[in-house]
């Protein structure tokens, strides 16, 4: 069935969303062909994806950018309109 994901589904802490950003340096080529030492930074905007680990340090819960969960294979989440849901197999309430 169903939950909205608001805390961790494995010890109840908060969860965090870490939204991967891009940004490139940028150096010069220098008249030897080698690059400058110094750089520009440029934000060439966001990649679009990111992923959700406990806040608890003890924790070992976390996705990956495609939201599965590698370590709890029975866990299942999805996003839906801004919100974050899961489903967990292995409880079940018959």
């Amino acid at each position: 069935m169903a939950k909205i994901l608001n805390k961790c589904p494995l010890c109840g802490s908060k969860l965090e969303y870490s939204a991967l950003m891009q940004y490139a340096n940028v150096y010069t080529i220098k008249n030897n062909g080698e690059l400058s030492k110094k750089s520009k930074k440029e934000d060439v905007g966001s990649m679009e994806c990111g992923y959700i680990c406990c806040s608890n340090e003890k924790c070992n819960f976390h996705t990956n950018v495609y939201l599965e969960c590698e370590e709890h294979k029975d866990i299942e989440i999805w996003q839906k309109d801004n919100r974050f849901f899961y489903d967990d197999s292995s409880i079940r309430n018959d």
